[in-house]
């Protein structure tokens, strides 16, 4: 039995609430219940969240007054959810160049966190989200991961290609929670070798997880390893989470086949977190509607059922910086229909997304695509999008959009981003150009590799 699992739920948790002033305890026991909630009510407190952040971010945000203003959109008459199209979707572009007119006045810094994308659509960008909008994060996270069979105090094992993520352990308190709370293993796939995977197979077997929370690639890749070099005494967890980037049906299959459960993927962003998830049915993606209002659009009018559109995003709760018809540069249809489970959030699919390749260093090692996103172009002043391309191991192709701040100095930082991260000995060639195109999905594609990494971790 494991008895550190009910006093991670009913003593640390509360306590850690009480200690941190989160309300995410109030926003997770509501989420229980709204999710059952029927979808005209669900479509009610919508409307209601839309209002009220249109009519905050007209008084708060320089932004959207003179957005609304030029539009002649009143958000006091705002009473169809059709009138939200009069609205210009918001791009990355925006947000990049008008960060403090987006941010909201009423709000002081120390109430807000400044957050940052990786840029694995080619465009990174800085963002706030405000202190209460952790807490109902997290509480949506904690309710989407229980669709998995996670619960406060489960093992999970995090396999994880941004390294970002993991400075936190530096800290002995939040390496006691991670330890102790939260009871998470987090495994470093932002670079990958043949000994790394087998230390993973250990490490997994001493931990014991009942939940594996990964980015789809770097689950496939190390479901691969497994197989491949037929390992048999390995950890198999009740069920795996995948997300960050798209997973493929071939991906699912080999994963469900190797570790023995379910894979329940999942759709998100750092701007706003827990986009949808699967549930037991594996049957779309439930949308986390008491927080976000998503649109599927093409050429400015709503797609049907089962048709792709752009994915537009307003986030309902983010007061500190709002996101109104955010266009986040992913595609995705929306789902008729009821799903068995009971919940009546409205689902969608996910046709675009985070499409990341591993790409493979001078010295063989093999590194994710997704990592490279926050730790070379995001970095790197003077670009505005980037993709890099590996047809040989030892040659790389990066394509690149200027931004108003590139300089001589743009190309010195490039070289020594791609000796640090690629090895002294990578060949690369720049070629700039005005745009980078979208896949058939919608989507841009950071990294594009055509050799296969298993090679190299055989």
């Amino acid at each position: 039995m494991d008895i550190f699992k009910p006093i991670a739920k009913y003593l640390l948790d509360p306590l850690y609430a009480f200690h941190e002033d989160s309300s995410h305890p109030e926003f997770s026991e509501e989420y229980e219940k709204t999710q059952f909630m029927t979808k005209e009510k669900i479509a009610d407190q919508q409307f209601f969240l839309l209002k009220n952040m249109l009519i905050h971010a007209y008084h708060n945000c320089s932004f959207y007054k003179n957005r609304f203003d030029q539009a002649s959109f009143n958000p006091f008459k705002f009473y169809d959810f059709d009138e939200l199209k009069k609205i210009p979707t918001l791009t990355k572009q925006d947000i990049q160049q008008n960060l403090e007119d987006l941010t909201a006045s009423n709000y002081t810094k120390d109430q807000l966190l400044l957050n940052q994308t990786g840029g694995s659509t080619g465009s990174p960008l800085k963002f706030y989200v405000d202190l209460q909008r952790l807490h109902s994060r997290k509480a949506s996270t904690y309710r989407h991961d229980r669709w998995a069979g996670w619960d406060i105090g489960s093992k999970t094992a995090v396999l994880w290609g941004h390294q970002g993520d993991f400075l936190p352990q530096e800290n002995w308190k939040t390496k006691l929670r991670d330890n102790y709370y939260e009871r998470k293993l987090f495994l470093d796939t932002s670079s990958i070798t043949q000994e790394k995977m087998s230390a993973f197979v250990k490490q997994l077997k001493e931990f014991q997880p009942e939940i594996y929370l990964a980015y789809a690639n770097s689950m496939f890749l190390y479901a691969r390893f497994i197989k491949e070099n037929n390992i048999k005494d390995y950890n198999r967890p009740n069920a795996i989470i995948t997300s960050a980037e798209v997973l493929t049906p071939e991906q699912r299959k080999t994963i469900e086949e190797v570790f023995e459960c379910r894979v329940f993927n999942r759709y998100g962003c750092r701007e706003t977190s827990i986009i949808a998830s699967e549930c037991s049915e594996h049957n779309g993606l439930h949308i986390s509607s008491e927080a976000l209002y998503l649109e599927f659009q093409q050429n400015g009018k709503d797609v049907d059922v089962n048709e792709t559109g752009k994915i537009i995003i307003t986030d309902l709760l983010n007061f500190g910086m709002p996101l109104i018809r955010y266009q986040i540069e992913d595609a995705g249809a929306p789902l008729a229909g009821y799903c068995p489970c009971g919940r009546s959030l409205p689902r969608m699919d996910i046709s675009g997304g985070r499409v990341t390749d591993f790409l493979v260093t001078s010295d063989r090692k093999v590194i994710s695509g997704a990592s490279m996103t926050i730790y070379f172009i995001a970095v790197i002043n003077g670009i505005a999008q980037a993709q890099i391309i590996q047809n040989k191991v030892d040659e790389l192709i990066l394509k690149i959009v200027k931004s108003s701040l590139f300089s001589d100095k743009t190309e010195k930082e490039i070289a020594l981003k791609i000796a640090e991260y690629f090895g002294t000995n990578m060949q690369y060639t720049i070629e700039y150009t005005d745009n980078i195109p979208v896949t058939a999905s919608g989507k841009y594609r950071f990294s594009i590799s055509h050799i296969d990494p298993m090679e190299y971790l055989s």
